[in-house]
């Protein structure tokens, strides 16, 4: 979770220096950009709430929208597709989405779907507030 909250917010830090880098004193109203960008992906896999799996390492491609209102940000979503090592050595095939709010405090949901070599299959979500540290596992279907 560290690696991944790491890499939201080397998103978030290049996201807003590139914006800030092009602004004008006109450019402050609603608006949303959008970009892409290549990461590695480490992420626990919950079925329930019991953790089955862990992956890490692997390339995957990142298009992200962010959307801002009077200069602030409201929300981004990011689109992750690529693929993936677990610990055990399975491939996985990674499409995910990413729903990160900007309100009082961050919080980002993210529903995935997992598609292993070796016939394993992860499809759900979880949520993970940055204001308490706290992952919240949601519904998951695995085999």
């Amino acid at each position: 979770m560290k690696t991944k909250t790491f890499l939201l917010l080397c998103l978030f830090l290049g996201i807003g220096l590139t914006q800030l880098s092009a602004q004008n004193d006109n450019s402050w109203g609603t608006k949303s950009v959008q970009g892409w960008f290549q990461g590695t992906y480490y992420s626990p896999v919950y079925c329930g709430d019991e953790m089955v799996d862990y992956l890490e390492g692997g390339w995957l491609r990142v298009h992200y929208v962010a959307h801002y209102k009077n200069g602030k940000f409201i929300w981004e979503t990011d689109q992750l597709k690529g693929e993936v090592t677990s610990v055990t050595g399975e491939v996985f095939k990674v499409i995910e989405i990413d729903k990160t709010y900007f309100t009082d405090h961050w919080y980002v949901t993210w529903k995935f779907s997992l598609m292993g070599n070796w016939g394993s299959h992860y499809v759900g979500s979880f949520t993970y507030s940055y204001w308490t540290g706290e992952t919240i596992p949601g519904k998951a279907i695995c085999n």
